[in-house]
């Protein structure tokens, strides 16, 4: 062992001396390179904490970024739930009106329209009957 002279205060001295009392050292000297070795550890508790916290930041950020882009594909998808709704809504509103034409058509269809309409839907042997009894046009059609 190398010996060193230090000057310290009085309350270090007392703390030294409370270190051989309790059994801590041997020494003062002992007491001295106990401070210093507990130093040491202190040290290396303190770097391998310090690279603990700096990978559990860049979980912590990693997974900040996965929410943030969680949301917003939420966001997005909300949108397109959202146009799907109105387009929804628009294809029924349009289907409504799609199924009132015809009868808004055949209430404003004339006598030619009506009876044209019937030969276009009716069987071939009903048409051969109309040929010679002629076209059941009736305003309840």
């Amino acid at each position: 062992m190398e010996r060193v002279t230090a000057s310290i205060r009085e309350r270090h001295v007392w703390e030294l001396k409370a270190q051989v009392r309790l059994d801590n050292a041997d020494s003062q000297s002992g007491a001295v390179r106990h401070i210093i070795d507990e130093y040491a550890e202190l040290q290396a508790d303190y770097a391998e904490l310090q690279q603990e916290y700096a990978d559990v930041q860049q979980q912590l950020d990693d997974r900040m970024q996965e929410l943030e882009s969680r949301e917003d594909r939420i966001e997005q998808l909300e949108e397109q739930l959202n146009r799907r709704s109105q387009i929804e809504t628009e294809i029924e509103e349009v289907a409504e009106t799609v199924d009132d034409l015809p009868a808004k058509i055949r209430g404003t269809e004339t006598y030619s329209e009506k009876r044209q309409r019937k030969l276009d839907q009716a069987t071939f042997a009903q048409r051969m009957k109309w040929k010679l009894t002629g076209v059941p046009v009736e305003d309840g059609d």
